[in-house]
């Protein structure tokens, strides 16, 4: 099986009770923690059934989109290719 590694920019915003996490490159994915620690972890999971979502079904998985706001943390995965 090949392999193809992607990074992915995690935005990570502040909310009176807790940590909304989100991909902008990949809409819909997007978790909450009620520490900022608990949103990075989170998120992480919510980007690997993301992207294996997309694996199954056979969609296209998104690049990275660039972006003006600032980055907070990145996440590389690694994942199938599909033939």
């Amino acid at each position: 099986m090949q392999v193809s590694s992607r990074t992915y920019t995690l935005s990570i915003e502040k909310h009176p009770d807790g940590y909304l996490a989100y991909f902008p490159a990949l809409p819909g994915c997007n978790t909450w923690g009620k520490t900022y620690e608990d949103a990075i972890k989170y998120a992480e999971e919510a980007l690997a059934l993301y992207l294996n979502t997309l694996i199954a079904r056979g969609d296209h998985i998104p690049d990275e989109k660039n972006t003006a706001e600032p980055v907070s943390l990145g996440i590389t995965v690694r994942t199938p290719i599909i033939a």
